[in-house]
């Protein structure tokens, strides 16, 4: 998981010895939905819904949100999905709804096994569909893929799966999905965490703050492999120990050798609504592989 709480009270939790197996997470999915608005950055996540429609069995489908009572813009949307779907084969539908991120969430929630992928700027600081992935994640219980701007579809069958942890209880809930997108994309899970000082400087009566991550990295990676491995699915761990930030360390990390990230995003309560954590937003953004967002319990 990506956490922005660097320099908190809290220590890094410790793996308490739960010998318990982890279970795989099925991936049921019939349907891929992909909102589209009629740019190129949106179809940018086309192929990744393809590939994950083809390995999954499913569907793709199209949505594209307008504004109600917008007649022109329905018949645009109507004209401009019905062109995508004579090069891709999907299904598609029009929305007019005034939020984007809100008629997503509903089409998702109109029948189980629906998945949606879409392209995004991971910034989520102003009313782009950067916003519209991060208001998503916000609105959503299951997984979210999101295709950051460097991101393509890694086919190759030799690229693992990623799951991005870091010492919390959360943990055991990423991968548990991880472990499930591995057995279904047929890959390697690879176990990683990243370390590091939360603080360079002191704080609090002149000590310094709490490292970042697990306080005994290897051995808590190694646990949670030990009970992922009972699943059939080959894992491996990795510690990465970087200075500055887990976004810059999984950026390198990530290059075209793995074929998905998993995290998770934390989301924080505030100003009556859920937004994910912008460490999560800003790590989509410069990974080179597509990222599945797992929304995790609200902080205050």
């Amino acid at each position: 998981m990506i956490s922005c709480t660097a320099g908190s009270s809290t220590p890094p939790a410790r793996f308490d010895g739960d010998p318990a197996r982890f279970a795989v997470q099925p991936v049921d999915i019939g349907h891929v939905v992909v909102p589209l608005d009629g740019s190129p950055f949106a179809e940018r996540a086309l192929p990744v819904a393809q590939w994950v429609a083809d390995v999954a069995g499913a569907d793709v489908h199209l949505l594209e949100v307008v504004a109600s009572g917008d007649d022109e813009g329905v018949e645009g949307a109507i004209r401009y999905l019905d062109n995508v779907c004579r090069r891709h084969a999907a299904s598609w539908d029009v929305a007019e709804r005034g939020d984007v991120a809100e008629a997503l969430a509903g089409a998702l929630a109109a029948s189980p096994g629906r998945l949606a992928c879409l392209a995004t700027h991971g910034r989520g600081r102003s009313a782009t569909i950067g916003s519209v992935a991060a208001s998503l994640v916000g609105r959503t219980t299951g997984p979210v893929m999101l295709v950051g701007p460097g991101a393509r579809a890694v086919t190759a069958t030799d690229a693992p799966v990623v799951v991005a942890v870091d010492g919390t209880t959360h943990d055991h809930t990423l991968v548990a999905v991880a472990l499930g997108w591995a057995a279904r994309l047929a890959r390697r899970l690879d176990i990683v965490t990243v370390v590091g000082p939360g603080h360079p400087e002191p704080v609090g009566g002149g000590q310094r703050g709490p490292t970042r991550g697990p306080s005994e990295p290897e051995s808590y990676v190694e646990s949670l492999a030990a009970r992922a491995r009972g699943s059939g699915v080959p894992v491996v761990t990795r510690v990465v120990r970087n200075s500055t930030s887990v976004r810059a360390a999984l950026s390198l990390l990530l290059d075209r050798t793995a074929a998905l990230l998993v995290i998770g995003s934390r989301r924080r309560e505030g100003l009556g609504r859920m937004a994910p954590g912008s460490c999560s937003a800003s790590t989509v953004h410069d990974v080179a592989v597509p990222a599945l967002v797992v929304p995790l319990p609200a902080e205050a």
